[in-house]
């Protein structure tokens, strides 16, 4: 069982290492270059998709990434005795502190967000890294790992697992698809994300062993 533990925690480490350098190769792409070939060909082929259906559909999700939806969220975990220690109270303290991360990192680079007439939503502060699409990869990322670790029915498990993932995409990509992200964002946002996940994951388990 030790030994099992010891090679996630091997893989963790691995994929947080990863995540940290495909964040550091996105951020100088940002910083080095204003207009980046890879933003404004995805970007502009997403907007070419826009329809009443999709933004009906998008519109919404991209909200559910919102602090408030997090916050809602985490109440709820908090107040129910069954999920209080085991869920609710990592989940606030982890969303809580990836919500400071990425706030620190948006004011260290600055980055402008796309232009006004191509919004379809108001949004306001700085573009890099998408909030939204780290703190939905943190958020439902963690919640994810509690669920599959204190929920004792696996299909339940793994419904939620899905469906999580999917948010976690659908997010991400709603942030481009309503003109307030550039794809970089969204991917740099991921991938701080996931390193700052598979962090938390690793003192959590620490936490855990120790006990």
């Amino acid at each position: 069982m030790l030994e099992n533990n010891q090679k996630k925690n091997y893989i963790r480490w691995t994929i947080m290492g990863c995540a940290l350098i495909c964040f550091g190769v996105i951020a100088s792409q940002v910083v080095q270059n204003p207009v980046i070939a890879f933003d404004e060909t995805i970007r502009f082929w997403v907007y070419e998709q826009r329809s009443p259906f999709l933004s009906a559909i998008f519109i919404p999700v991209t909200y559910m990434g919102n602090w408030q939806t997090i916050t809602v969220l985490a109440a709820i975990l908090i107040l129910i005795p069954k999920t209080r220690r085991t869920i609710g109270l990592p989940f606030a303290v982890i969303s809580l502190s990836s919500t400071v991360v990425y706030k620190v990192v948006k004011d260290i680079f600055e980055r402008p967000r796309p232009e006004l007439d191509v919004r379809l939503i108001p949004q306001g502060g700085f573009s890099f890294p998408s909030g939204h699409s780290m703190n939905c990869i943190v958020c439902f990322g963690i919640l994810i790992y509690l669920i599959r670790r204190y929920c004792p029915n696996r299909k339940v498990a793994n419904v939620l697992t899905v469906l999580l993932a999917l948010l976690i995409i659908g997010i991400g990509t709603s942030r481009v698809y309503v003109g307030v992200h550039f794809p970089t964002d969204v991917l740099g946002g991921w991938s701080l994300g996931l390193a700052f996940l598979m962090g938390s994951i690793l003192i959590l388990e620490k936490i855990r062993g120790e006990k």
